[in-house]
């Protein structure tokens, strides 16, 4: 069985990726994270931009990134599936709207999850999915955001690449120590 996953990202698929975390934190700096929106008093202009609204979304991005570093099963052929579908609307786009060219910006070197680490990922993938069964609309739009975006983001090259690896770094060595895995 192959333990690296062989699913490649596009600069495409980054830019959809990366869309989805600039919307949501450009809503989230714009509005303010305590008070009402723009118009309400306490909020619209900033200032009270509380961290704890990102959680959701942050918590599922993690997801997504560890989700697209498993080599198989349900959750990692899902992850590959929407990944090349990312990865293709996000280089139509872009050739569309700029006409450049969409380069592969997959990092070399993945990192991979030990047996412990994909308990783990199934576990988090279980309590994700309460949480977006038993959250209100909003709530299930930054789950689902989130996840999109850590699956486009997580095998890029660049600074998010850097961020997935130390998930799933962590989400090893938490999962190797709750499970007893000892490799």
């Amino acid at each position: 069985m192959n333990s690296v996953t062989t699913a490649t990202v596009s600069l495409g698929g980054v830019t959809i990726g990366l869309g989805i975390l600039a919307w949501h934190l450009t809503k989230w700096w714009k509005t303010g994270g305590k008070g009402g929106g723009p118009g309400v008093p306490g909020g619209g202009g900033g200032g009270g931009r509380d961290p704890k609204v990102l959680i959701p979304l942050l918590s599922s991005m993690a997801l997504g990134m560890i989700s697209v570093t498993a080599a198989g099963g349900l959750i990692g052929t899902a992850a590959t599936f929407l990944l090349n579908t990312g990865s293709l609307i996000g280089n139509w786009s872009l050739v569309a709207a700029t006409g450049t060219a969409t380069p592969e910006v997959t990092r070399s070197g993945l990192k991979a999850l030990t047996p412990g680490g994909c308990a783990l990922l199934c576990i988090y993938f279980v309590i994700c999915v309460a949480l977006w069964k038993s959250g209100a609309k909003i709530l299930k739009g930054k789950i689902a955001a989130g996840v999109t975006a850590g699956v486009m983001l997580g095998l890029s090259a660049g600074f998010s690449g850097v961020a997935s690896v130390a998930v799933v770094t962590i989400t090893n060595t938490i999962g190797d120590k709750i499970t007893g895995v000892v490799l």
